[in-house]
């Protein structure tokens, strides 16, 4: 699981470097892409679970986020901030380590780390100015 939590962290500070290298407005529309991207990720593992993983608790979790992305894009970016750090929450509390066997093991951790890093730098680099 160590790995796993290592390789998000590295990815978001990838991502993090592409950010910076972008104008602040598409930097935004980025972050805010990525975050209903990672939110509507889990639609398809509920999909795939055949009735493992309820479609409409993650339908709703999908909206939430989306809803959060938007409110970021149009208006502060601490909406993005909080929508990935409560995605990296979501990850491990509603998916734990067992992923209902449809999750890939590695992916919560690798998941949750990922959103959590994107957080505290998105806060840093852009929701401190």
């Amino acid at each position: 699981m160590k790995r796993e939590i290592l390789t998000g962290i590295a990815l978001s500070g990838a991502t993090g470097v592409v950010l910076s290298a972008l104008p602040e407005p598409l930097a935004k529309g980025t972050v805010s892409i990525l975050l209903s991207v990672i939110a509507a990720i889990y639609i398809g593992f509920s999909l795939a679970s055949k009735g493992g993983l309820p479609v409409l608790k993650q339908v709703a979790g999908a909206v939430f986020f989306i809803l959060l992305a938007f409110l970021g894009l149009w208006s502060s970016w601490w909406f993005l901030v909080v929508g990935l750090a409560l995605h990296g929450v979501w990850d491990y509390l509603h998916h734990g380590r067992r992923g209902k066997g449809v999750v890939p093991r590695w992916y919560v951790p690798f998941c949750a780390a990922y959103d959590v890093a994107l957080a505290l730098f998105v806060a840093v680099v852009y929701g401190m100015r």
